[in-house]
């Protein structure tokens, strides 16, 4: 009976010798537990966020030849792409643009590629002759009411923070085209014979172009 009796008694001590044993073991495990997810955690505090990860909204101006001076609002759904639409003049004319730019790094310093095309409203362009040292026209008709069209495309350097404010220079090719209406009246006033007649003269170009543009972000 006394055998039986110890050997009960003897279970429970057992058990709780091996718990007393296992509980600085445990307490070890969750410690480091804790500690391996702490920094995890931190990190993903301090991860940057912002328009470079993805979705940004801003305002770009830029200053380029033949194009002229635009203002612009920018979309960038990603991070390597900007979407970009405003209104533009060439001091005769106001017009429309649009455009794409690819940025494949987030760096202070990153090349680019753009694509761009804009419209130029009908007006006289008769001023452009004088500019471009052309023979001087004697009436105000022969390049009234012209229309102007361009495309472009480039490559260059963007420098500044991506997320926030950028200065580029691009250089590339523009083309454009330029329909002339009354072109029988252009005619007559260049050689002084009132019976040339003529068909819309179509006007096409392709140029090296040069731009600088400046890009802020507000969110």
């Amino acid at each position: 009976m006394l055998r039986c009796a110890v050997s009960v008694l003897s279970r429970p001590g057992a058990a709780l010798a091996v718990l007393l044993a296992l509980a600085p073991s445990a307490q070890a495990l969750a410690q480091e537990d804790s500690s391996s997810a702490a920094p995890t955690a931190a990190a993903q505090e301090q991860a940057p966020k912002g328009p470079a990860d993805g979705f940004g909204l801003g305002a770009m101006l830029d200053v380029s030849a033949p194009e002229g001076i635009g203002i612009s609002a920018v979309v960038r759904p990603v991070r390597w792409l900007r979407i970009n639409a405003g209104v533009a003049t060439n001091t005769l004319s106001l017009g429309v643009r649009g455009g794409v730019t690819l940025v494949p790094l987030s760096s202070f310093i990153s090349p680019s590629i753009s694509l761009d095309a804009g419209h130029y409203f009908n007006t006289n362009y008769n001023e452009l002759v004088d500019r471009l040292g052309g023979i001087p026209l004697k009436t105000n008709s022969p390049i009234d009411d012209v229309g102007f069209n361009y495309g472009s495309a480039s490559v260059g350097l963007e420098l500044g923070k991506p997320e926030r404010f950028l200065v580029s220079i691009h250089a590339g090719l523009t083309h454009g085209a330029m329909t002339i209406e009354n072109a029988g009246k252009l005619l007559q006033d260049v050689t002084g014979d009132p019976d040339i007649t003529s068909t819309p003269l179509m006007l096409r170009f392709t140029t090296p172009s040069l731009k600088v543009g400046f890009l802020l972000y507000f969110f």
